[in-house]
């Protein structure tokens, strides 16, 4: 029984994180090609604007008023999955969606038998279309930035950039947190705030489950709602509106 009933709709942008798309069911973090239709086909009949990075970060930054209904679609890790199924789904809908990829991954000619696990290299990046698909930062490693020290988060975002950079792919200057972590102490999280001020990255993305909210808005929390494989299209149309199915 969910008991959405007891939270608030929060009117703001919808910003959703997917995973693995595959064509069958693997696990909670994939959601299969027919439910991506599914979901996408809500967000288009029930009139849904989806925002391109650039024309979100102009949103959070007060150069221009969102749209009313609208959202934002985040791949994380960079599998080569999202460039099977998603990638093809998104130039039908004539959308675009940003992958936030791992940064150590652009130096490696990457391949793996297992088709779960694969990511992308940087020569199939490089061929993708920017208007569709834009890129973002993920850790250089998937750090976990709640567990670094000040020097160490320096160091990655440091290793992180450059290896953007050396690629040769255009990319925006936003993160999103490996594990959606980020320091609870308030002073650390001061720290690498300034640290990503001083590196030029203008946005950092947490969980947090509820639609992100355009007035007063932190920066570097901003907050994106967590797609799951086992999401049906109505819990799906409920974390639209309330991010998440359950207020506890």
């Amino acid at each position: 029984m969910h008991l959405h009933h007891l939270l608030p709709t929060i009117n703001g942008i919808a910003v959703l994180m997917y995973h693995n798309i595959m064509p069958a069911k693997g696990d909670r973090s994939t959601v299969t090609t027919n439910q991506l239709r599914e979901q996408w086909n809500y967000l288009k009949e029930n009139n849904y604007v989806c925002l391109s990075m650039k024309k979100f970060l102009s949103v959070i930054f007060g150069k221009e008023p969102a749209p009313e209904k609208s959202f934002l679609l985040t791949f994380d890790d960079g599998y080569l999955n999202n460039l099977k199924y998603a990638y093809p789904m998104l130039q039908e809908f004539g959308w675009s969606a940003t992958f936030f990829l791992i940064a150590s991954n652009l130096k490696k000619n990457i391949c793996s038998a297992c088709e779960d696990h694969e990511k992308m290299n940087t020569l199939q990046l490089s061929k993708i279309d920017p208007d569709t698909v834009q890129f973002g930062m993920h850790g250089y490693e998937h750090e976990n930035f709640s567990e670094l020290s000040s020097a160490e988060a320096h160091h990655v975002t440091r290793q992180m950039i450059e290896a953007f950079d050396e690629s040769g792919l255009q990319y925006h200057k936003v993160l999103a947190y490996p594990f959606g972590a980020r320091p609870k102490n308030s002073e650390k999280f001061k720290q690498l705030r300034s640290i990503f001020q001083k590196a030029g990255i203008a946005a950092a993305f947490r969980v947090g489950n509820k639609p992100q909210v355009t007035s007063d808005v932190n920066h570097y929390q901003m907050k994106r709602i967590d797609i799951c494989g086992d999401d049906t299209i109505q819990d799906f149309a409920i974390k639209l509106r309330k991010g998440k199915l359950k207020p506890f």
